[in-house]
Parts: structure tokens; C-alpha cells; sequence
């Protein structure tokens, strides 16, 4: 059988007789193409993993991903392939951006083709159907002493791939500690955030792990409930009442949990939810804006749904009452109307 064989840092070497860093991206729908894009401009000779042969093919070939932003150029430092070990070889980070209901099955096929010393990132937005698990105790739970994080905030992904500016934010625990794991994180993230910053791509550091998956999670709850005010036609007082619940239910959520409620100021929280709440580019916003209609919801997988549900054993675990969340689930079970669902949405407590 034929091994595929991906360019290796060591066939690009540098004017300076350098070798690029590898990076691998695990997951080629719009945000992991986006970020591999961001990664190549940043430095990073890239290794991008994708299920599809098409999509290999067409990137291959074209320089264009066929399934997403297939009206955008791929940089010549970015591969793709099907292969997984292939995409991981020599990797000195590897970034997670499948969906949130496909981590924990990916991570357990990556924890033995990897070393222990590289650095795990999630990019994956939103909490473990059925679990209630955050994406970094996923990883915990398979990739037990290994450093890892969250890269998250606000980011279009056909605006990162075309260069444009964005603020995420790098979330680690291990950014806290003392000795050996400590000081490993810290210079890692400096590391990090220098080479994506060539990249146009500014990166925040917080070791508030909690504060930034919520903002991340309910973000899109919240974008959901905004797009259905919008497909009934009400205005941005609307949409600004809505706002202020959802972040009052981000920091309840976040605090209850051990998070920082100030880390919901920055760019994972109200970066976040200031973007994915205004733009019909968001799929949660345009899910909201179908169901308000009685339109077919859009194509694809809308995270703001699952982490609604998966929520749901956040809130029982730390017996706090949210309000949009219950609210989501309740419409999306059909047991109340787009109308119903917007009066306890936006009713007076």
C-alpha cells in the first residue's frame, strides 16, 4: 500500500536556511480552512486534515477548498489529505475545528499518533451533546497530561482567510501554573501569538478556560434568539434586550462554573456575541431568523441548538435558572410557537 506523503517543513526551508514550523488543522470546513489559511500567512507550514478526497483534490489542484470558501485562494504553504498520521507528522501544534459532536472520536484517533510534548488547541465552539462537557475537558478526559487549549472569539471565516484583522483569544489553565507546566504554556503562547500575528490575526491570553468556552458556547444561543427577532421584523431594541440576557446568563453560567465574569469582556465574550448577533454570515442568527419565519432551517450543523441542550446539565449540575436556553430548546421541540418563544424571550421578568 502507498504512503502519502505531505511536503515536510524540511522541503521548505527558508531563505535563511531555516525550516518552518508545522502546524496541522484538523477539520476543513470553513473555520479550519480559515485558520490553516491564517497559520501558512503566520509562518506555519500547514497540514490541513479533511474526511473528503474532493476537498484534498480540489486544494491540490486549484488552491480553492470546493465544500468552503470556494472563492477564496489557498496559500501555497497549505496541504491537505485524508490521512491523519499524515497530517500530524512533525506537527509542532495541532488545532481542533471539527464540530463539537465529533471532538471526543477524533481526539481518541489522535492521542496515540501524536507526541506527548505538542500542544492540543480547540477551535470547536460549544459543549459535548449529552456530556455537558466543555471541549477542554474533553480533551482532558482523552489526552490526560498533554498542554491544551481554546482558541476562540469572534472571526468570520471568509474575513480571516482574506487577511483581514481579528482578535482571538487563547485560553489555558496551565497558563497559571507554576514550574515546568507554567513557564511551557507561557512561552508557548508568546511563541504562538508572535507568528499569528504576521498572520493579521492579534491573539488575547487568558488562562480562564471557563470564562472563554461559555462566551463561546452561548454566544450562538444568543444569535439564535436575535435572528428570530429579526425574521418577526423587530428592531434593535430588540436585539439589545436579548443581548442583555443572554450576557447575563453567559455570566451566571461562567461564574457558577468558576469562570471570571470579566473575561467575558473581552473578545471570547462580548467580541463574540456583538458579531455572531449582527450578521446574517452567522448560521445561529440565520436559524433564528427561519425558525421565525417557518422557513427550512439552513443546511449544516448550527451549534447554537446543541449547546442549548447540552447546557441543560450545566444549569441541574449548578442549579442556576437561564433564561434563553430553556426558551430554545422548548421551540426547537415544538412545544411552543416562534411567538411564544419571543414574548418569555423579551417579556418583563
Amino acid at each position: 500500500m502507498k504512503i502519502e506523503r505531505l511536503p515536510s517543513s524540511r522541503d521548505r526551508r527558508i531563505g535563511n536556511g531555516t525550516y518552518p514550523p508545522v502546524a496541522a488543522v484538523v477539520g476543513a470546513g470553513a473555520w479550519g480552512t480559515a485558520l490553516a489559511t491564517a497559520f501558512s500567512r503566520g509562518g506555519y507550514c500547514v497540514n490541513l486534515w479533511t474526511r473528503q478526497a474532493r476537498v484534498v483534490a480540489s486544494i491540490r489542484d486549484r488552491r480553492r477548498n470546493s465544500a468552503y470558501l470556494s472563492d477564496v485562494q489557498l496559500p501555497d504553504g497549505l496541504t491537505a489529505t485524508t490521512d491523519l498520521a499524515c497530517a500530524l507528522r512533525g506537527a509542532e501544534v495541532v488545532v481542533m475545528a471539527v464540530p463539537s459532536s465529533a471532538l471526543r472520536v477524533i481526539a481518541r484517533r489522535i492521542g496515540p499518533l501524536l507526541p506527548a510534548d505538542v500542544p492540543v488547541l480547540f477551535a470547536s465552539k460549544g459543549l459535548e451533546l449529552g456530556s455537558g462537557a466543555f471541549m477542554t475537558e474533553v480533551a482532558e478526559a482523552v489526552f490526560a497530561g498533554r498542554l491544551v487549549g481554546v482558541l476562540t472569539g469572534p472571526g468570520f471565516a471568509a474575513e480571516v482567510t482574506r487577511g483581514e484583522p481579528t482578535v482571538l483569544t487563547l485560553a489555558m489553565a496551565a497558563l497559571s501554573g507554576q514550574k515546568t507546566v507554567g513557564r511551557g504554556a507561557r512561552e508557548f503562547a508568546e511563541t504562538f501569538k508572535a507568528r499569528l500575528a504576521s498572520g493579521g490575526i492579534s491573539v488575547a491570553v487568558t488562562d480562564d478556560v471557563v470564562g472563554a468556552q461559555v462566551g463561546g458556547a452561548l454566544k450562538n444561543v444568543i444569535a439564535i434568539a436575535c435572528g428570530m427577532a429579526a425574521g418577526r421584523g423587530f428592531g434593535e431594541n430588540a436585539r439589545a434586550a436579548i443581548i442583555t440576557r443572554g450576557f447575563e446568563d453567559m455570566r451566571k453560567l461562567a461564574v457558577a462554573l468558576g469562570g471570571r465574569a470579566e473575561t467575558l469582556l473581552g473578545s471570547c465574550g462580548a467580541g463574540d456575541v456583538f458579531l455572531t448577533c449582527a450578521s446574517s454570515q452567522s448560521r445561529n442568527y440565520r436559524l433564528g431568523v427561519a425558525l421565525a419565519r417557518g422557513d427550512e432551517p439552513p443546511a449544516g450543523v448550527v451549534e447554537g441548538i446543541n449547546t442549548a441542550e447540552a447546557v441543560r446539565m450545566l444549569e441541574q449540575d449548578a442549579d442556576i435558572d437561564l433564561r434563553l436556553p430553556p426558551v430554545i430548546r422548548a421551540l426547537w421541540a415544538h412545544e411552543i410557537s416562534p411567538e411564544q418563544a419571543l414574548e418569555r424571550l423579551l417579556g418583563v421578568d
